[in-house]
Order: structure tokens, then sequence, then C-alpha cells
């Protein structure tokens, strides 16, 4: 991207002001654990934050305050999770609602990246469901999928340098909004493919961090699991989107090039 996106990494330092923990069930969803999500649903018309950690480890995320249902990934490997729902109370401070343990033991530590989570929501998005559908019809091979459809984003989309400056920091992509449009940023397309790709069963991450050979400052692409290698494979659409008229462009980059900072 052209313009760092700094304001999607959530910067977010919780004052507790409730010492006491609270395990309950009625806010969380446990129906799709064995999917490697989790689901949460709370009303407020105050701001909800989401704490997953896992080791050391913690993704941040924002929540509805509708009481609408929405899903996150448990996607650091299998072992003990906490979930903490947070409620903001003044300025930088926020209450803990309540908090759930979770001990993920997942067969398949892949299967987490076919769900339909916040920011991969594809199945609340039947229209980029229907045209992944429409596009691989005829094709068995998952890596010939995942080709067709990276020339679909690169055929029929171009990059909004417009769009960025004015997202709040709570913004989330909406794939068939993107369908639609023809148009976004990285975190737009990102979001696209993956649910497309998730839809046909291929499993495919959203990573937000750092490519400086392909995108300045902060930045999303994806990772393509191959079945038959056994391995994440890098695919930016975005810089290809961009850059596809300046020169021939491959699927496949190289993964030194792209440093992570958060997986989805």
């Amino acid at each position: 991207m052209k313009k760092s996106i700094l304001s999607f990494l959530v910067i977010f330092a919780i004052i507790v002001l409730s010492a006491s923990t609270v395990y309950a069930d009625s806010i969380f969803d446990k129906e799709k654990l064995d999917k490697g999500t989790v689901g949460i649903a709370y009303k407020s018309k105050s701001k909800l934050k989401v704490q997953i950690t896992f080791d050391k480890q913690t993704y941040t995320y924002n929540l509805n305050g509708e009481g609408k249902k929405e899903y996150y990934p448990l996607q650091m490997g299998n072992g003990a999770y906490k979930v903490n729902l947070y409620e903001n109370t003044t300025g930088n401070s926020y209450k803990l609602v309540e908090s759930l343990k979770i001990d993920l033991k997942l067969d398949d530590q892949n299967i987490v990246y076919l769900g339909s989570t916040q920011n991969i929501n594809w199945e609340f998005n039947p229209k980029t469901v229907e045209k992944a559908a429409e596009l691989t019809k005829d094709i068995k091979s998952l890596e010939e999928k995942a080709k067709v459809l990276w020339n679909f984003m690169l055929k029929e989309n171009k990059y909004d340098f417009d769009k960025l400056a004015k997202l709040p920091t709570t913004y989330l992509p909406t794939p068939d909004t993107t369908l639609k449009d023809k148009t976004g940023i990285c975190y737009d397309f990102s979001s696209l493919y993956a649910s497309m790709l998730r839809a046909q069963g291929i499993p495919a991450k959203l990573i937000k961090g750092y490519a400086p050979d392909y995108a300045e400052g902060y930045h999303a692409w994806n990772e393509v699991y191959d079945k038959d290698k056994k391995e994440w494979v890098v695919i930016d659409s975005t810089y290809d989107i961009q850059i596809q008229s300046k020169k021939t462009v491959e699927m496949k980059k190289k993964a030194d090039g792209f440093k992570k900072v958060y997986e989805y």
C-alpha cells in the first residue's frame, strides 16, 4: 500500500476496573470450537474489546455492541486459551465483563483457516461464495482453483488510493461489498480472496505486517495452503493488482520478502 494502515493495528492498553474474573458461557458461543473459532455476542452502547491470549501471544479485536454474534479464530495452535471481553468505562479504562478458558485440541490445525470469522466473514457474504463457486465449478485441483480466483482478483479490481484516509480504526472489510465495488485497499482484497478460497475448502490466511519490496507501510496479504507440498504459499493480490499493467506478475511470492505481524 502507498499509505500506512497502522490504524488497523490495535494498540490497546486496558485499565481493568474489575478485580474479579467471571467465567461464564452466556456471552460466548462454543459451538464451533471444533472448527477453531469462538463466537461472542454482547449488547452495549460502550466500546467493546475482545482479547484472546495463548501462551505469550495476545490478539485484540473490537466487538459490535448490537448483540450480533461475531466469530474469532483460535489460530495460535492447540493448548490453553483465555478469552476476555472488556467494556469501556471512561477514556482508556475498561472493565472485565466475562472471561472464558478454552483447551483447544484440533486434529487438523488448518481447519482454523477455513472458518468464517470477523474479518473473513464468508458465510454471511453469499455473493462472494456464489462467485467463487461459479469461477471454479469445473475445476478439481485446489491449486488451480486458487490460481483462477487470483486471476479474477487481478482482472476485476482496482486499488482505491483515497479510501484509507477516510476509514475508522474499527473498519472491517465486507467481501460482498468489495466484490460489487471492484475496488478497495489491501485489507479488502486479502479478505475477499481468503473468503473465496475458504468457501471452496482451501485453507487461507489473512496476514498483516510489512513487505517493503511490495508495499509502503503496514500491509495485508494472504497465505494459501498447498496440500500437495504441505506448505503455505504467499500471495499478494494487492501488489499484483497495482503492478500488472507495468510487468508480468507471478502468483506465488518469496516468503522472505514478507514480515508478518498478525495472521488470521
